[in-house]
């Protein structure tokens, strides 16, 4: 199947003078979206997941690593060069208030992004508004509002609204879902799998709610500290976890507990509760896991998942007894 998005190493850290610290947001992240599928970007807030989003479609510029829209290298692309191309990817912000002008009107809001990239008269123009609204359920009453005066949920409708707007090819849903009801949830995940089916779009659904990440992936990447840790098929990731993390995420426990060690090393050794089972493995304190191809499309990154196949890897380092745990 055809791929639209391929990352491959990207990096961004960002530096803290004034304490002196690196925050290591995105670290050697590949990803690869197949066109017309969902990939699942799970993990904790704070895991670099938004900004691996924002680097995709070059709000962000990475240290190192390439980002390929169907071959094109948008790393290498200048801000002049790489607009155009903007009307084939968009992104569904999860602060949607920093996405619009508070001083303008929703209709005028709805209508620069059509024109922007389209060339309609201005009867089709309204008619094309008045069908965004009715398909994010956003009442017709707010289009002569400011949008500052827009509740979140309302600002939320009219953000994939103004997504929809342009037809792009390639959508990031960064918390599409927050502040909205039940009811509307239902609608707008009704709304993005219509949307896929007529359009063939790829969507990257960046979400706390596993169970929709359920719904609506073909596949899912787990993200933690800044690094993939296990990425595969759904059916895979669900039934068969490899990683601490990813059991933890589908089974979550109260009484887990949180020891702060020495940065290097695994970046989940601190939460991990089979480090603590293990006597704390030199090796997980020492050497960070490489995420490898434990099954056919299923990647992890932890030097105790798929026991069997991890063994040489473990020889020599303390904290193993050559036992499966």
């Amino acid at each position: 199947m055809e791929s639209i998005i391929k990352t491959d190493k990207i990096r961004k850290y960002f530096h803290n003078r004034k304490r002196g610290h690196v925050i290591k947001a995105c670290d050697d992240i590949s990803l690869d979206l197949q066109q017309g599928k969902t990939l699942g970007l799970v993990g904790e807030s704070g895991c670099g997941k938004t900004t691996v989003g924002r680097i995709i479609i070059r709000l962000l510029y990475p240290d190192s690593g390439t980002v390929l829209f169907k071959g094109i290298n948008l790393t290498e692309l200048s801000w002049k060069r790489i607009r155009p191309l903007r009307k084939n990817f968009q992104m569904i912000f999860q602060d949607s208030s920093a996405a619009f002008n508070p001083r303008m009107r929703v209709y005028d809001t709805l209508k620069e992004a059509i024109r922007l990239y389209g060339s309609f008269k201005a009867g089709e123009i309204r008619e094309e508004i008045h069908n965004l609204t009715f398909r994010v359920n956003l009442h017709r009453g707010l289009l002569n509002h400011f949008v500052g005066n827009l509740s979140g949920g309302e600002l939320k409708r009219l953000d994939i609204a103004r997504v929809l707007s342009i037809h792009p090819e390639f959508i990031i849903a960064d918390e599409p879902l927050s502040l909205l009801d039940m009811s509307i949830q239902s609608q707008i995940v009704n709304l993005l799998l219509s949307v896929q089916q007529e359009e063939n779009t790829t969507i990257l659904f960046i979400s706390h709610d596993l169970k929709m990440v359920r719904m609506l992936s073909h596949t899912v990447a787990v993200m933690y500290g800044g690094r993939i840790v296990e990425y595969a098929l759904k059916s895979s990731i669900t039934e068969n976890p490899l990683h601490p993390y990813t059991t933890y995420l589908w089974n979550p426990k109260s009484s887990d507990l949180f020891i702060r060690f020495f940065e290097s090393g695994c970046v989940y050794k601190n939460s991990c509760r089979l480090f603590h089972k293990k006597g704390f493995p030199l090796i997980c304190s020492e050497k960070q896991p490489k995420l490898l191809e434990y099954e056919k499309g299923h990647y992890a990154a932890c030097h105790f998942a798929g026991m069997s196949k991890a063994r040489h890897v473990l020889a020599g380092y303390g904290g193993y007894n050559g036992k499966p745990g």
